[in-house]
């Protein structure tokens, strides 16, 4: 029989700290929602998402794992209150810094929240519902506004520099821990398989002799990620001067 897990309103009472725990046998001593959740937190900083579970969970604080579900109905909910925990404070701006370097400031932070917790990558992405992913968004938003845009553009820009930030993440992550990577290997292996005849702009990009000490993946990345963010807002400045002409 399915379990009922209450959707999205009870993940909402789990993240926000309103409610109670619900479950015919009630609460357990010494057991609560932000205790569940730094457990779970920890396994995947160490072993990764793919560790957790309820049972794991369960079993490293010493309880069964019925218990765990009279507080957490579902593992879907508890990566929701992970991830939730997981978010520091937002980016502070510092005093005098304008709008651009508060959304560079942002994607700077949000690249060092992935790396901190490459484990979030690995997890569905959903709409910002936890008070601490709600204000780490409402940063970006806030700076992105300072910058001019209004209504829609707000968003859509906000969403295109979380979904870029992700995605190099992810890259750099998967590269890191395969077994080709970036390596000198694999970039001799480019450069004779992208023939300049056949895929000449490829082939000009590929560097003839890659660094001594090889290609660091997240550098790498995380370098191509500020230049797309710089080119980003010189055209977003451009849009604001038409609009604004």
């Amino acid at each position: 029989m399915p379990r009922d897990t209450g959707g999205t309103a009870r993940t909402i009472e789990l993240l926000w700290g309103v409610g109670s725990p619900r479950g015919a046998r009630g609460p357990r001593p010494g057991l609560s929602v932000p205790g569940i959740t730094r457990a779970a937190l920890a396994i995947a900083d160490a072993e990764g998402l793919g560790a957790v579970s309820m049972q794991r969970v369960a079993k490293d604080l010493g309880y069964t794992t019925m218990s765990l579900y009279n507080y957490i109905p579902s593992k879907d909910q508890l990566i929701e209150l992970m991830i939730d925990a997981a978010t520091p404070e937002p980016p502070a701006p510092e005093e005098g810094d304008g709008w651009r370097e508060g959304v560079e400031q942002w994607v700077r932070a949000t690249w060092d929240l992935y790396r901190a917790h490459k484990w979030i990558l690995k997890a569905p992405v959903n709409a910002p519902l936890g008070p601490n992913q709600m204000a780490w968004f409402e940063s970006l938003l806030q700076s992105l506004s300072r910058g001019g845009l209004v209504g829609g553009e707000v968003m859509a820009v906000a969403q295109h520099l979380l979904a870029s930030t992700r995605g190099q993440a992810a890259i750099a992550a998967d590269l890191a821990t395969g077994e080709t990577g970036l390596s000198t290997e694999t970039n001799d292996a480019l450069r004779r398989l992208a023939t300049p005849d056949r895929f000449p702009i490829l082939h000009g990009l590929l560097p003839t002799d890659p660094p001594p000490g090889g290609f660091d993946p997240e550098e790498e990345m995380f370098a191509g990620l500020q230049l797309g963010l710089r080119l980003l807002l010189d055209g977003m400045e451009r849009h604001l001067q038409r609009k604004s002409g």
